[in-house]
């Protein structure tokens, strides 16, 4: 019959001082917060010259699922200026008009229902078809 197990003071104490840190590390990384997962940028955007008013242009892309109903950011970095346009249910928009210049460097991002915000796509301003070229 094997003999009870006797801890002297020392070994009880290291017991509990990991015990005891373990639930310290555990609080630590609860009180940071949930894990930040990255929504991912708008993967379609399109530029269209406003046939009236040919310093201006119109963003419109979509669908994106994740973004439905959201807001999009639309900003012309050399001009800076921009415009945000809601999206539809299915997670595409159009935007009002906004200043700019072909070849401009344009960030699009959007933030979705929950308030989490895409990361930053930057397009080069210009009609290409079927999106934008991303900036080099």
């Amino acid at each position: 019959m094997p003999r009870p197990l006797k801890l002297s003071g020392f070994a009880l104490f290291g017991r509990i001082g990991r015990v005891a840190a373990c639930c310290i590390a555990a609080a630590v990384v609860w009180a940071c917060g949930p894990v930040y997962i990255p929504v991912p940028p708008p993967a379609q955007t399109a530029f269209t010259q406003d046939t009236v008013n040919p310093d201006m242009w119109i963003a419109a892309g979509g669908p994106e699922p994740r973004a439905a109903n959201g807001l999009y950011y639309i900003f012309d970095q050399q001009r800076n200026a921009g415009v945000i346009a809601r999206a539809a249910q299915d997670g595409s928009y159009q935007a009002l008009p906004m200043p700019g210049t072909a070849g401009d460097h344009v960030f699009v991002s959007y933030k979705d229902t929950g308030g989490r915000d895409s990361a930053t796509a930057c397009l080069i301003l210009g009609e290409q078809r079927p999106s934008a070229a991303l900036c080099p």
